[in-house]
């Protein structure tokens, strides 16, 4: 359980169609005194609300030498993959927002090497505007407020 509060803010001179954000992953890991940390490289990661789990590309799985910890089914828009690995990571989202021990699959991706879906963005805060022409999104974790955009219009309308 996240007590204190983490977020980030991406801001963008333009609109855009997607929303990258730089991202950490490394082998899953829980911190003690005997075990150093293992490596953790930076990707650009893809945030997809279509997405119900998240997914790392083969590339992450090589280069952190991830092993498969159990297979799962995957649903997508051209339909079923069975026996895909799943694989165990930790995620960092810029430098602020970690989520430790996170269950993700391998994929084909384009554009990106991991795939944020709703198994994180459903734990916090997320939010876009595209004001002045700018794209704007930004995640906290935990999730402490919640949008509603016809009670503001109304509040403002007042």
């Amino acid at each position: 359980m996240i007590s204190r509060r983490h977020s980030f803010t991406i801001k963008a001179n333009t609109i855009h169609n997607r929303l990258v954000s730089p991202c950490w992953v490394y082998k899953s890991w829980t911190p003690d005194e005997a075990t150093p940390p293992p490596h953790r490289r930076q990707y650009n990661a893809l945030w997809d609300t279509g997405a119900t789990s998240s997914v790392v590309s083969e590339r992450v799985v090589e280069e952190l030498g991830l092993g498969v910890e159990g297979f799962t089914s995957v649903y997508h828009v051209g339909g079923e993959l069975e026996n895909n690995p799943l694989y165990f990571v930790n995620l960092v989202l810029l430098t602020a927002v970690h989520f430790p021990g996170i269950e993700v699959v391998s994929g084909k991706l384009t554009g990106c090497d991991v795939l944020v879906g709703m198994d994180i963005i459903n734990r916090g805060d997320f939010a876009v505007s595209n004001k002045n022409g700018a794209t704007t999104f930004s995640f906290r974790v935990p999730s402490v407020e919640e949008f509603d955009f016809v009670k503001a219009d109304e509040a403002y309308s007042n």
